[in-house]
C-alpha cells in the first residue's frame, strides 16, 4: 500500500512538472487543451456507446407510443369566432382526457384545428390540409352545412372519419333522395335535421299559438332547399296561410333591402315572422317592426341564438321565440362534470373568480363551496353529474308559450331554466323544515343563534355553488357539449382499433368508421349512436324565449 502511494505521487509530480513547462509557451497552451477536450470526450463516447449496445439489444423490449392526430374545422375568426373557440377547446379537453388516462393503449393523441373562415373556400382548404396528415384518425366539424358541403366530398373519399356537433342539412345524409342512399358513408353527425327543426317549429307556431298568417324571411344561401323554405311548406300544410317568403341577402351597405322588408311586413300584418336569417340582420329588423308599433310575434332559427340578435333588438326581441337542435348545458343533465371540466381548463364566465356570491355569503365560504361543488361534479367511472340549475322569476313567464298537449316532454324536461325565487332582495329562499321558518335568535346569540348562523353560512355557501355552476353552464355554448361528444365518439372507437397497429393507415381508417357506426354511449349530450344513414338516434329541438336580453329555454322535444 505504501509502494503504491509513493509511485502515484512520484507520478503526479511529473505530470505537474511537465504541465507548468508546457504552460509557458503558446504552444504548449494548446496542446493542453486538446488533451482537456479529449479526457472530457471519453465518458461522452463511453455514453453514446451505451445508448447504441442498449437501443440495438437490451431496448428492444421497451414499449414505443405511437402518435395520432385527431382534427378539428371550426370558425375560428369572424362572427361565429366564439362559437368556433368553444368547439376547438371542448375537443381539446377530451384529447387531453383521453391522453391522461391512457384511452388508447400504446398511443399518444394531438390536435389539429383548421379555421374554416364559416366559408366554403375555407372548408375546401380545411380538407386539403387533412387529407395530407398521415396520422389522421378524425375530424370533428364543421359546424356549417355549407361548409360540409364542400368539405366532405374530399374527407369521405379519402376514408376519413367525420362527426359534425351541428351540421342539420338533411341531404347532407341522404334524405330527401329516393331512394335514399348515403352519400358520405364515413360522415356522421350528433344534431338532428332542418326537417324536424322546421316541422316542430311550424306545429308550435299553428297548433299552440294559434297563428294563422305567416311571413317568413329567408336569408340563407340559396343552394337546395331553406330551413325557411321547410317551414313555410310545414306552415302552409298545417293551415296557416303564408302570406309571402322574402328572400333577403341581409348584407346590403344603404339598408334599402331592410326598409323595404319591414315596410312590406307592415303593411301585410301576418300575425307572426319567421326569421332564417343571421342573427345582424333579424336584429335590425325587429328593432324596425318594433319602432313602427307592429304588434307581430316573431319566431326564429338558431341563427338568432346570438348576442347580436338582442343587443341590436335590445328589449324588442323580449318575448321572441327561437328554435335550436342543440341542447345547451343548463338543460343536460349529465353535463355536470364537464362544465366544471372546461371552466377549469379555460375559464368561465365574465368576473369569474371562483367566488360568486349571492348576497350576504362571505366569500370564503363561497369559495369552499365552489370547491365542494367542483368535487360532487367530478364523476366516477362512467357517470356525469347535472350542475344545479335556475329558472326564472315566476312574473316573467313570456306570453304564448303553452305547449302543444301532444308534444309535451316529461315533467324534468319540460321546466325552465331555474327555480322562482323568493325571500328578500329576490334571493333563493332557503328551505325550512316542516315548510315552516326556522326560529331565529334576533341576537345571535347562544347555542341556538350560534347554531342558526352556520346553518345560514353553510346555506349561503351552498347558494354560491349553485349560483356558480349556473353561471358557468349559460357561459358555454351549447355546440361545445356537442363537439366534447363528437370527440369521444371518435377517440372511443379508436381505442378499439389502433392497439396493437404499427401506424393509422386506411385500413385503420375504415375500421373506425364501424366501429362509431356500431357504437354508442352515455354522452354528455344524452345517448350517442348513430342510424345506418349517419343521424343521430336521438335527435331533439329545443325551445327558447328571450327574456331581458338572456336567451330562456323553455322545453325540450326528443
Amino acid at each position: 500500500m505504501g509502494h503504491a502511494r509513493v509511485a502515484f505521487l512520484a507520478v503526479a509530480g511529473r505530470i505537474s512538472r511537465w504541465t507548468r513547462a508546457r504552460w509557458r509557451t503558446g504552444r504548449g497552451r494548446a496542446i493542453l487543451a486538446v488533451i482537456v477536450a479529449l479526457i472530457l470526450a471519453v465518458p461522452s463516447g463511453l455514453g453514446l456507446v451505451l445508448v447504441t449496445v442498449l437501443g440495438g439489444d437490451g431496448g428492444a423490449d421497451v414499449p414505443v407510443t405511437r402518435v395520432a392526430t385527431l382534427g378539428v374545422v371550426a370558425p375560428l375568426s369572424g362572427d361565429l369566432s366564439a362559437d368556433g373557440a368553444s368547439v376547438r377547446n371542448a375537443v381539446s379537453l377530451a384529447v387531453e382526457e383521453a391522453n391522461e388516462s391512457g384511452a388508447i393503449p400504446g398511443w399518444r393523441l394531438e390536435l389539429s384545428t383548421r379555421d374554416d373562415l364559416s366559408r366554403p373556400d375555407g372548408g375546401a382548404q380545411a380538407a386539403d390540409a387533412f387529407t395530407a396528415n398521415d396520422r389522421l384518425i378524425g375530424v370533428v366539424g364543421p359546424l356549417s352545412s355549407l361548409v360540409a358541403k364542400v368539405a366532405l366530398p374530399t374527407l369521405s373519399a379519402e376514408g376519413i372519419p367525420v362527426v359534425s356537433p351541428s351540421n342539420a342539412d338533411p341531404t347532407l345524409t341522404g334524405a330527401g333522395t329516393d331512394p335514399r342512399s348515403r352519400p358520405y358513408p364515413t360522415y356522421f353527425r350528433l344534431a338532428g335535421t332542418d326537417d324536424l327543426q322546421a316541422r316542430v317549429a311550424a306545429e308550435y307556431a299553428v297548433r299552440t299559438l294559434g297563428r294563422r298568417r305567416i311571413a317568413v324571411v329567408d336569408g340563407e344561401p340559396r343552394y337546395g332547399t331553406t330551413l325557411g323554405g321547410r317551414f313555410a311548406v310545414r306552415a302552409a300544410a298545417l293551415g296557416a296561410t303564408v302570406t309571402s317568403v322574402y328572400q333577403v341577402q341581409g348584407d346590403d351597405p344603404d339598408g334599402s333591402e331592410l326598409d323595404s322588408t319591414a315596410e312590406a311586413i307592415e303593411q301585410e300584418a301576418p300575425d307572426l315572422v319567421y326569421l332564417a336569417t343571421g342573427a345582424a340582420f333579424a336584429g335590425k329588423l325587429r328593432t324596425r317592426l318594433a319602432e313602427a308599433g307592429a304588434s307581430i310575434q316573431v319566431m326564429g332559427s338558431d341563427a338568432l341564438l346570438q348576442r347580436r340578435y338582442t343587443d341590436s333588438a335590445k328589449s324588442a326581441a323580449d318575448g321572441d321565440l327561437i328554435t335550436s337542435l342543440l341542447a345547451p348545458p343548463t338543460r343536460l343533465p349529465a353535463a355536470g362534470a364537464f362544465v366544471a371540466d372546461y371552466s377549469e381548463r379555460f375559464g368561465g364566465p365574465a368576473g369569474d373568480d371562483g367566488s360568486t356570491t349571492p348576497s350576504g355569503a362571505e366569500s370564503t365560504d363561497a369559495s369552499d363551496a365552489s370547491k365542494r361543488n367542483r368535487e360532487e361534479a367530478t364523476p366516477t367511472p362512467g357517470t356525469r353529474t347535472p350542475p344545479a340549475t335556475r329558472t326564472p322569476p315566476a312574473t316573467r313567464t313570456p306570453p304564448d308559450t303553452r305547449m302543444p298537449p301532444a308534444t309535451r316532454t316529461a315533467p324534468d324536461t319540460r321546466t325552465h331554466e331555474a327555480v322562482a325565487v323568493g325571500g328578500k332582495g329576490g334571493q333563493p329562499t332557503p328551505p325550512h323544515e316542516g315548510g315552516r321558518p326556522a326560529a331565529r335568535d334576533p341576537a345571535g346569540s347562544g347555542a341556538d343563534g350560534g347554531d342558526t348562523a352556520a346553518a345560514q353560512r353553510r346555506q349561503a355557501a351552498h347558494d354560491a355553488a349553485v349560483e356558480l355552476a349556473q353561471r358557468r353552464a349559460e357561459a358555454i355554448p351549447a355546440v361545445a357539449a356537442y363537439a366534447y361528444d363528437a370527440a369521444r365518439t371518435i377517440i372511443r372507437a379508436a381505442a378499439t382499433v389502433l392497439p396493437g397497429r404499427p401506424a393509422v393507415d386506411a385500413a385503420a381508417r375504415h375500421d373506425i368508421v364501424a366501429a362509431i357506426a356500431r357504437g354508442s354511449f352515455a354522452g354528455v349530450t344524452g345517448s350517442v349512436g348513430f342510424d345506418r344513414w349517419g343521424d343521430t338516434r336521438t335527435p331533439s329541438v329545443v325551445l327558447y324565449t328571450v327574456l331581458g336580453g338572456r336567451f330562456v329555454a323553455l322545453t325540450t322535444w326528443t
